[in-house]
């Protein structure tokens, strides 16, 4: 069996989730799971051991750079060879580092980097309910789970993203995480369900991205807080570039802001108590091509002789991060 058996995790937000709708957006995306991608990856999977086959708990670590669990005495050398296949055929590992079984896998982004600008806002979520949207392989779901939330679920709509969960889990079988095949689009069936929301690194591929900040906060509590990372530029005042055809040789990226511009975005969606945590160049320390990320990263993305400018002319990427706190109902 590839997938073990847990209770449906959005039950406990009843009534506050719409569970016919999410049944529904469910069903119609797990055909996908059966395209070539899918079959591929799950075939990797099944051979893998799970927590049954262990004499007991495997050790696991989150609190710290790599997202760690077991050890290499606690598979046997078939075991760890049918693991390494696996975790290749997952390339490109974008999210990291992760180490399984003592086997470390430098993904491109040093996620750590992020996570560390992030957790001091977070403080003390233990008893909490968080959401994840756009959350990618689960890195940030992870490290948040080492902080004894309630729930945390991660909504990303990724198929190999999705099986990576899938892959550690078949492992550890943790109990308060549940990952949704959703996007940002699904945002509306959430209604006050969540004490704090992570929305990082989607923003910028929105064709809407007001609308997604004012879903993000309608599926807070009142009181509840959204923490939004986003890719942005350099610059004073209120703008946002929007590229002619590719930033940073990116299709997919529609509006890029400055950080006046986010804060701005993130007040008129309705948030209250708006506040910048980070703003910072993009480095080749924190995004680059490693053995488990081989195709172009960040130094094949600007423009080789003037690293202050992207490969088409534009300023190049900062990421900035802004907190934001659901105050009404309305």
């Amino acid at each position: 069996m590839l997938f073990w058996e847990r209770p449906d995790l959005l039950e406990q937000l009843l009534p506050n989730v719409d569970m016919e709708e999410v049944r529904k957006r469910r069903k119609i995306r797990l055909p996908e799971l059966d395209l070539p991608r899918g079959v591929d990856l799950k075939q990797v999977i099944e051979p893998l051991p799970t927590a049954e086959d262990f004499p007991g708990p495997l050790e696991f670590d989150f609190s710290s750079d790599h997202v760690s669990l077991g050890k290499r005495e606690d598979l046997t050398d078939e075991q760890y060879a049918l693991l390494e296949t696996a975790i290749r055929q997952f390339h490109p590992w974008r999210k990291g580092p992760w180490k399984f079984f003592d086997f470390e896998v430098d993904a491109e982004w040093r996620s750590n980097l992020k996570w560390d600008r992030i957790a001091p806002v977070l403080g003390d979520i233990s008893r909490k309910r968080i959401l994840d949207v756009g959350c990618g392989n689960a890195y940030y779901m992870f490290r948040a789970a080492a902080m004894n939330p309630e729930l945390i679920i991660g909504l990303d709509p990724s198929i190999p993203f999705y099986l990576m969960f899938e892959m550690v889990q078949r492992f550890l079988q943790i109990s308060n995480m549940q990952y949704e095949r959703l996007g940002c689009e699904d945002l509306p069936v959430f209604d006050r369900c969540f004490d704090w929301a992570l929305c990082m690194g989607i923003l910028y591929h929105q064709r809407n991205p007001v609308q997604i900040l004012r879903d993000l906060r309608n599926s807070l509590v009142v009181g509840g807080r959204a923490i939004v990372e986003s890719q942005s530029i350099p610059g004073d005042g209120s703008m946002a570039l929007f590229p002619e055809n590719r930033y940073a040789k990116a299709r997919n990226v529609y509006f890029v802001p400055t950080q006046d511009c986010l804060v701005n975005w993130v007040r008129r969606a309705g948030f209250k108590d708006v506040e910048v945590v980070s703003h910072c160049p993009v480095t080749t320390e924190e995004q680059r091509m490693t053995e488990f990320m081989t195709y172009h990263s960040l130094a094949e993305f600007l423009d080789p002789e003037d690293a202050s400018k992207t490969a088409e002319g534009y300023p190049a990427p900062w990421r900035t991060v802004v907190v934001g706190t659901r105050k009404y109902l309305d």
